[in-house]
This record gives C-alpha cells, structure tokens and sequence, in this order.
C-alpha cells in the first residue's frame, strides 16, 4: 500500500513539473523573425461562425507578422468540428479578408483535426508553393510543443506567440490540456 501511495505522489508530483513547465514556456519570448509563410494553428469557431479567443488572438498575431513584412503568406489549419458552422481554416480566412490580407495570399487546410496533421498538411502546402521556411502562430501556452512538432516533421520553424484566452477557466484549462499533451508527446518520442 505504502509503494502505491508513494507512486501515486510520484506521478503527481511529475504531472506538476510538466505543467509548471508548461506555464514558464507560455512566457518565453519568441524574437520577430521573417520566414516565406505564417502557419496559423486553428482554434474553436463559435455557432455563430466567430472566431473564439484563441482564434482571434491567433489571427491577430499573424495579421501583425503580415503588416510588418515578416511573412507574405498564411497557411491557415484547421477543420470543422461537430460543434462549428464552418471549417477553422474558412473562419480565419473570412477575418484576415475583413482585415486587409488579399486572399490569394492565404492558403487553406480545411482537413486536419489536431497539431500534428496541421503541422504536416501545412508542409504540404509549402513544398507546393515553394516556401522553405515558416513561422508557426498559436496560443503561447501551445506553441513549444507545435515547434517540436513541426521541426520533427522537417519544417524550418519559428514561432509567434498569440496571448492566451484571458479568462481564468480558459487560462488554466488550456495550460493543464497542454500538460497532458507534453506528457503523450513525449511517450510517442520515445516509443516511435
């Protein structure tokens, strides 16, 4: 009994490192760096075909990166959900439009359902078009683990930290959901 409780500490105490690690990432600063394209990682749509904070903050740090000349192109991932009128991938789309990017600057992947088929449909897109480097755009708290993703699909990446949702649900479920991920990152890394 005294060796269960003792793993089960064991394991807890872990899962607290993973997510202090996970709150000190969210705070890493990432220097603005020009690459070929933005990959914009998708987010919730609302019913009402609005994008959720995550996905606003998303568009609106890859808008700054297009305003600034640091990309001149957008791949924008993410399909649609149960939940959601409309592809994520459409919902970015129809907001950068209303915010001044031309659309045949933007190139869509309405397929994927998670990070790892983003990052990997994203290179698809690059290879088409010819972009050799990319800057990949998500919430803070998430953006360690697409970099580790996207350089182990053999994308040339960087990053741009979108903020997180401001709401303290949001904040600390997001942050405890990217805990778990790390950890099942981690197992496939070392299993694969």
């Amino acid at each position: 009994m005294k060796a269960l409780i003792a793993l089960v500490l064991a394991g807890i105490a872990a899962y607290g490192a993973v997510v202090a690690a996970v709150c000190i990432s969210a705070g890493t600063r990432y220097p603005p760096v020009n690459a070929d394209c933005v990959i914009v990682l998708g987010a919730r749509v609302w019913p009402e075909g609005q994008p959720s904070n995550a996905l606003l903050y998303r568009c609106e740090s890859a808008l700054e990166a297009w305003r600034e000349g640091r990309v001149s192109a957008m791949i924008l991932c993410g399909g649609q959900g149960g939940n959601e009128p409309m592809t994520e991938a459409a919902c970015m789309r129809n907001w950068l439009v209303e915010n001044g990017v031309p659309e045949d600057a933007l190139y869509l992947d309405e397929e994927s359902e998670n990070t790892v088929q983003n990052l990997d449909n994203a290179k698809a897109i690059m290879a088409a078009q010819g972009f050799r480097t990319a800057a990949v755009c998500t919430s803070d708290y998430h953006l360690r683990r697409a970099l580790w993703i996207a350089r182990d699909a053999g994308i040339d990446a960087c990053g741009i930290a979108a903020a997180s949702p401001r709401k303290v649900g949001s904040w600390i479920v997001g942050r405890l959901r990217e805990s778990c991920s790390w950890i099942l990152y981690w197992i496939r890394k070392i299993g694969g």
